[in-house]
């Protein structure tokens, strides 16, 4: 099933489920239809805000991967290292690295470099796992969440998200830039090589059948234009009234991170026509986002109207305890990411449930939503909607990229979930 067919799935799911178990089922079948048709069409646009930063920050992501400077940089790397092990280990560190700058720009980065450290390894007769490099290159998307593109901890950072009234705003120094994050994205990451380490090792190079298509880089002006006059205003602005805030760095949301990078892009081209080229490049890309998007917000919109979220609540605080919330909660998103492959659009589902629940236990709403965001993250390595851009890129069929994703997932998530029950 394609990922708008699971959605429309998830749809007509969210809407039966609120006719038989509603607050409506003292009315009619056809009164209760209607009304829950009424909520689902209603919330089709409640989410318009947050589907446009969505876009916005994979489309600048993308622009800056395909960005000359920044893709011949990678087609150097790619050149330095001289056996299969050091070709894994550098991909996955630089795509990591890129994918907690950006996820839009790490799930780019990492499809590039994995193409071009097998072309590299080819050229220097080295046999290389063209699989094993491109499973290197998606692990971005297993460590973004705890990143400074995460749109949770992001969003629930904006003054009016729409979870403000029940629990404010809740600043990146008590998600992402927190010491319970910063311990466990880092043991994410240093885990993650050791397995490819195990795995290289251990894993013998198979002939594997690469279809790629062509990816354009775009260079930049020869001179600096009307852009970068624009771009390095903007970066001006931004970062002065960042650090004007009293709570520093700790006030980025998803509007700052996205006016940064819009500074930058534009910094970056020089001209206008190239940033235009670059942005249309990275538009068709943000295509899923855009169709799937105005889905989740008419799925919010009848979990809340029929009030489902309230019951799902209640049935966590009547068959939970305290202890296992946070454990519950993170194999909760990881499971629900598999159906609903955004973790945006993820979070504007579970959030409200999520939020009454741990309000009802006293339990560190910050941390929360940490748990949530690892829950969403790890499973992307079994969920291969993003992976569309670097199964395109390198060439690698989807079943030999999840081969290896698989052992990845299941270090990750028995790691995950041992500091989630030790350390939350």
């Amino acid at each position: 099933m394609t990922p708008f067919g699971l959605v429309l799935l998830l749809s007509a799911i969210s809407i039966i489920s609120a006719i038989i178990f509603g607050k409506n089922q003292s009315d009619t079948v056809s009164d209760s239809i209607l009304i829950n048709l009424s909520h689902w069409q209603q919330g089709f646009f409640g989410l318009l805000e947050f589907t446009l930063q969505m876009m916005i920050i994979l489309v600048l992501g993308y622009s800056m991967a395909i960005y000359k400077p920044i893709y011949d940089g990678l087609k150097k790397l790619a050149s330095y290292p001289n056996t299969q092990l050091q070709a894994v280990l550098l991909t996955a560190l630089i795509t990591m690295l890129s994918g907690l700058i950006n996820w839009g720009f790490g799930l780019i980065v990492g499809a590039v470099l994995a193409r071009f450290m097998t072309m590299a390894q080819q050229e220097k007769n080295k046999n290389p796992n063209p699989a094993l490099l491109a499973s290197a290159g998606y692990l971005e998307m297993a460590i973004w969440h705890g990143g400074l593109s995460a749109s949770a901890p992001l969003k629930v950072a904006e003054k009016g998200h729409f979870l403000d009234l029940k629990i404010g705003i809740i600043p990146v120094s008590e998600t992402i830039f927190s010491p319970f994050n910063i311990f466990i994205t880092s043991g994410l990451i240093f885990l993650f090589l050791g397995t490819l380490w195990i795995l290289s090792k251990n894993e013998k190079n198979q002939y594997v059948q690469i279809h790629t298509k062509p990816i354009k880089p775009i260079s930049n002006a020869n001179s600096f234009g009307l852009a970068s006059l624009v771009g390095l205003l903007m970066l001006a602005i931004g970062i002065f009234f960042l650090f004007k805030n009293d709570a520093g760095i700790g006030a980025l949301n998803l509007n700052t991170i996205n006016f940064l990078l819009f500074g930058i892009s534009l910094f970056a081209y020089k001209n206008l026509s190239r940033f235009t080229e670059a942005v249309t490049e990275g538009i068709k890309s943000s295509a899923d986002i855009f169709i799937q998007f105005p889905f989740y917000a008419g799925i919010l919109g009848v979990l809340q109207a029929s009030g489902l979220i309230e019951k799902i609540s209640l049935f966590f605080l009547n068959n939970s305890t305290e202890t296992f919330i946070p454990l519950i909660t993170f194999s909760s998103a990881a499971f629900v990411n598999l159906l609903i492959p955004s973790g945006g659009g993820q979070w504007a589902i579970q959030g409200p449930i999520l939020v009454e629940v741990g309000k009802s236990f006293n339990l560190p709403i910050g941390k929360l939503i940490l748990v949530f965001a690892y829950g969403d993250q790890i499973s992307n390595l079994l969920q291969p909607f993003w992976a569309l851009p670097l199964l395109a890129i390198t060439g690698i069929p989807a079943k030999q990229l999840l081969k290896y994703c698989f052992w990845l997932f299941l270090v990750g998530f028995t790691f995950l979930a041992l500091a989630i029950f030790f350390f939350f």
